[in-house]
């Protein structure tokens, strides 16, 4: 009887950069150089070993490696993998230092919702020119990458250039819902889920998350938001840290939308 093909982990993807080109026969999969170090060094995957791959488009494949080096991966189609589809939840995590703000991403992409933007707000301690964002941007886009690959994500989560707070606030019509996280709300007032129902969403509403930073949002910003028709929400008693805040109730919109073991909503 013949070995069976080890696979590397349930949830062990790599993201192509390119199609691929026909389904039958070896082939090669375009995997960075990165990803074919890693494959190679790291997991040592060898001719008969299974990994998942997914195309730009999302389409993800189980395949079969017939040669791996550090130059290519040759491999053949054994099957699709179904499409895990994200959560259509949007973090605006207020910035905080980039330990913090990484943390962030990367439980944000574990927990499989559709986006991050970072926001300058106030009382952000970190001040950004445009350099600055988009480098900040960059590298919190290569965490959600790694992020994705380790968590088996159907695709990389997209996370935005900082933008400013006015900004947020313009965007508020795209979404079915925006709640603001604000520990100054009233802990009698509506949690995510009381908020969501009110707001009379379904399973695939797109739902807005906003979190301020380490000093929180100032009530000028609240209103704001509040005036572009969003509303404030509580997390419950005791004061969260900013990268709390923004893991629990990101956790908290994906399960009522469905997701992390939720129930579906109608």
């Amino acid at each position: 009887m013949s070995e069976p093909a080890r696979s590397h982990g349930r949830g062990r993807r790599f993201f192509l950069e390119s199609q691929i080109a026909g389904r039958d026969g070896a082939l090669e999969l375009g995997l960075s150089s990165d990803d074919l170090h890693h494959l190679t060094a790291v997991l040592r995957a060898g001719p008969g070993d299974e990994v998942v791959v997914v195309e730009p488009d999302g389409s993800a494949w189980r395949a079969r490696v017939v040669s791996c080096s550090r130059e290519a991966l040759i491999g053949e189609i054994v099957s699709g993998v179904e499409r895990l589809e994200p959560a259509g939840v949007t973090l605006f995590q207020g910035i905080a230092t980039a330990g913090k703000l990484d943390l962030v991403v990367e439980k944000a992409t574990e927990l499989n919702i559709e986006s991050v933007v970072p926001v300058i707000t106030e009382r952000s301690s970190v001040r950004l020119d445009l350099h600055g964002r988009k480098r900040r941007a960059e590298r919190l886009r290569r965490v959600a990458l790694a992020a994705a690959k380790q968590s088996g994500r159907g695709s990389v989560m997209e996370v935005g250039d900082p933008i400013t707070l006015p900004e947020v606030a313009s965007r508020c019509a795209e979404y079915d819902a925006m709640l603001v996280v604000w520990e100054d709300a009233a802990v009698s007032g509506p949690g995510v889920g009381q908020a969501l129902d009110e707001a009379g969403v379904a399973g695939d509403a797109r739902v807005a998350l906003v979190v301020g930073p380490e000093g929180g949002l100032t009530s000028a910003e609240v209103y704001l938001l509040e005036s572009a028709g969003a509303r404030a929400v509580t997390l419950g008693e005791t004061v969260l840290r900013t990268e709390t805040a923004g893991i629990v109730a990101a956790a908290l919109c994906a399960y009522e939308l469905g997701g992390l073991g939720g129930r579906p909503r109608a």
